[in-house]
């Protein structure tokens, strides 16, 4: 990481999520109309949701995130705020320091997940701490840039990826 900043390490912003009743429907919009590229995405079962990543240019990366499951909490979401913006994921160099300088400050962190997947280390800001925002603190060697060749927009939107730790694999895997 080349440049951090700040008391938390930040290295740059990662993405902007964006809840969606349909990840099919948001696609003129941020495919068509910005020019999206295709990055990865896949299904979340134990979250009930599908996300898409797409880059837009000059870089920035847009995640959809859908329900696919009627108990998912993201339809709770999209019933109480509407469609938008659900979150903003940062990069961190060291999440354990990220968290020491939050836990100073004050500022209350919900979800800390550092063990069950080894390249990707969270926390989250929760959005009344945030000003409105839920803020995604993440630690993460891996490149999440790279669009992922193993999989397709097609694919994504017809359920047949699984998330499993740092890819998406095809559901009967």
């Amino acid at each position: 990481m080349d440049h951090l900043s700040g008391e938390l390490g930040l290295h740059k912003v990662d993405h902007i999520g964006v809840a969606v009743r349909s990840i099919e429907a948001a696609l003129p919009l941020f495919r068509d109309l910005l020019g999206g590229e295709f990055v990865n995405g896949g299904d979340e079962p134990a979250l009930g949701i599908r996300t898409m990543q797409l880059r837009l240019p000059p870089g920035i990366r847009i995640e959809l995130l859908q329900p696919v499951t009627e108990d998912c909490y993201l339809h709770g979401v999209i019933a109480k705020r509407g469609e938008g913006v659900h979150h903003i994921t940062v990069l961190v160099a060291d999440i354990e320091r990220a968290l020491a300088a939050l836990d100073e400050a004050g500022y209350e962190v919900v979800d800390t997940d550092l063990e069950s997947d080894p390249t990707w280390k969270q926390t989250y800001i929760r959005p009344r701490f945030g000003h409105g925002i839920l803020l995604q603190v993440v630690e993460s060697d891996h490149d999440w840039d790279t669009p992922d060749t193993g999989s397709s927009l097609e694919r994504v939107l017809a359920g047949q990826m699984i998330w499993q730790g740092d890819h998406a694999v095809p559901r009967d895997q």
